[in-house]
């Protein structure tokens, strides 16, 4: 039985890539680098984000860059929405008891305000942000949390999630609706693929959850 559920943020519950997108040329502009075009920003981005500067042979620092995000993103907060099904899948998990968990590499005050204009805020048991690199912070969250492991999937939809999901120990679910596409994801052999977190309550039911 799946008593606890892991989710990544962007992507699953918040459609956040049109204000990602923006905002990363605007950050890429102030660390002295062009802006990419979206096919670029696509096929370069990944978790965790230093190793997208890397590529791109930005130096950063984290502090300074977590900062940068905080001020440049609410400029394009316009483009952010939630997914259709989103709340609506939050509610029916969270009337059956589940604990509702978010784990992001996204800056914790600005997920905060978009989880409370979304009105998410009841739905959700504790958020875990500002995880530059989760595969490091997973223990922290399962032992902070009483997590069973043999009771909890991991839904994210980067590869990045998939890996710590994996270190885990944790059952892992693959969306399609962010920022990995399937190929990159089905190459790191999640448990399960769904095409959007709508999906999400059909599958527990399969998996007798």
């Amino acid at each position: 039985m799946i008593n606890s559920i892991i989710f990544d943020w962007s992507g699953i519950l918040s459609d956040d890539w049109a204000a990602t997108f923006a905002t990363g040329n605007d950050v890429l502009e102030v660390w002295g680098h062009r802006r990419l075009s979206e096919k670029e920003f696509r096929e370069l981005y990944e978790l965790p984000w230093i190793n997208f500067y890397n590529k791109l042979g930005v130096e950063i620092d984290e502090k300074k860059e977590y900062a940068l995000w905080e001020k440049i993103f609410p400029k394009h907060a316009h483009m952010l929405k939630p997914f259709p099904s989103a709340k609506e899948v939050l509610a029916k998990l969270k009337g059956e008891g589940k604990k509702i968990l978010i784990f992001s590499a996204h800056n914790q005050n600005l997920l905060e305000k978009e989880i409370e204009e979304y009105g998410f805020k009841e739905l959700i048991d504790a958020v875990n942000a500002s995880n530059a690199d989760k595969r490091e912070k997973i223990e922290e969250l399962i032992a902070s949390h009483e997590i069973e492991r043999e009771n909890s999937i991991y839904v994210g939809d980067m590869c990045h999630d998939i890996e710590t999901a994996k270190l885990a120990g944790v059952k892992s679910v693959a969306v399609l609706s962010g920022y990995d596409s399937r190929e990159k994801l089905e190459a790191e052999n999640p448990d399960y693929i769904i095409d959007d977190v709508g999906e999400l309550p059909a599958l527990l039911e399969k998996m007798g959850a």
